[in-house]
């Protein structure tokens, strides 16, 4: 049996090696993929649908290997049908029946690019695109987690010099009393926290609030005890009482998500003062300078570059920054930024794509920070 716990960074070559440090060379009967360490759906309450095909919604099971993700391309030449490509030791099937326009044909007929997808991760692009030089960049979601999971286990298996006389199976059983033969540790939790807050990643933030839900509940891990263990913790621990707050994931990308922002603020100040959490300030992007925060462009001119330390929130209609910013009289201050039910109209984002002009909300934002810079705003911490 091989025991998945939901390690977001592990790779089908840390499985490989994981399997020849058992020092088994022969399997007399069947290879069990066990997923009992969490319980429930893989896909938060609230994603959207049509977002399920891309990797930041790959799915959070406890079996994750290479991130549940393929990339792969698009090549879209005028006057020739596009072409879709996966490297070919990835295990899913990617076809193209995907016609190159003009802008102005895709706006006549209201064709973009769409994606159908059927097991066992088989994925058929249809629509149309405009022509590229070079390829379009495409990463895909994993949907047939067990597929998947049997397919790099057998390459992972003939690696590791591993004969195998049975099948390859899915199992949700207990551990129990099972003898460990090898083991593997994921990165310690600063490391998983530095690529959730740098890098805004979806799959390790959700993936350890489904641990901490097991953990905490001594149950498998999901979604609802994840939250719930999130709600608990801050209570009990730090005084913080959510309320009416709504937590449905730990990545945010649920529209189930309602959260006030002097909650937010209320985990900042802890972030801030108390010595258990104070290395979390250390791992959070850096305005001009690391993470989701390095070209962002409302955070780049003189005034803010070097002296911001947020999270980003975004998702459609939607952009949040919550953290620190330096102050131009020596003070370290906490804020919190929300910005819901954001538009504009489409002649509008035409010209920002075109590079006429720059988005409201990042516009505000810039100003806002601006104004928060001087020594009148919002929370204030000492360094």
């Amino acid at each position: 049996m091989i025991d998945f716990v939901g390690d977001p960074s592990l790779t089908r070559e840390q499985l490989r090696d994981l399997l020849k440090r058992t020092g088994v060379r022969q399997v007399s009967g069947n290879v069990l993929l066990n997923q009992q360490h969490f319980g429930g759906y893989d896909h938060g309450n609230g994603w959207s649908w049509n977002d399920l095909s891309v990797c930041y919604t790959s799915p959070v099971s406890a079996l994750i290997l290479d991130r549940n993700c393929v990339q792969g391309a698009l090549y879209a030449r005028p006057d020739q049908p596009a072409r879709a490509t996966v490297p070919s030791h990835q295990p899913i099937e990617v076809s193209a029946d995907v016609e190159v326009l003009s802008r102005a044909e895709q706006q006549r007929r209201f064709c973009e690019l769409e994606v159908e997808m059927t097991p066992p991760n088989r994925y058929r692009l249809t629509g149309c695109i405009g022509p590229r030089k070079d390829p379009w960049p495409l990463r895909f979601a994993i949907q047939d987690v067990n597929a998947w999971g049997e397919q790099l286990t057998r390459w992972a298996l003939g690696q590791a010099g591993l004969r195998v006389s049975g099948g390859i199976l899915a199992s949700r059983v207990q551990v129990g009393d099972w003898p460990e033969l090898a083991h593997h540790r994921s990165p310690p939790l600063r490391e998983l926290s530095r690529q959730i807050l740098e890098h805004s990643d979806n799959l390790y933030a959700d993936s350890l609030l489904r641990t901490l839900g097991a953990e905490h509940f001594q149950q498998p891990g999901s979604f609802r005890n994840g939250t719930l263990a999130v709600r608990n913790i801050l209570n009990e621990q730090a005084g913080i009482d959510l309320g009416p707050s709504w937590l449905a994931d730990g990545s945010g990308l649920s529209s189930h998500n309602l959260l006030r922002a002097e909650d937010l603020l209320a985990v900042l100040l802890v972030i801030s003062r108390d010595p258990r959490a104070s290395w979390l300030m250390g791992v959070l992007p850096v305005s001009g300078e690391s993470g989701t925060l390095r070209y962002r462009r409302s955070v780049l001119g003189p005034a803010l570059k070097g002296k911001i330390m947020a999270k980003t929130g975004t998702i459609a209609h939607v952009q949040n920054l919550a953290g620190f910013i330096d102050t131009d009289g020596g003070r370290r201050k906490a804020f919190v930024l929300l910005q819901n039910g954001l538009s504009i109209s489409p002649e509008h984002e035409r010209n920002i794509a075109a590079g006429q002009g720059e988005w409201p909300a990042r516009r505000f934002e810039r100003h806002w920070l601006e104004q928060a810079a001087t020594p009148r705003a919002i929370a204030e911490t000492n360094r």
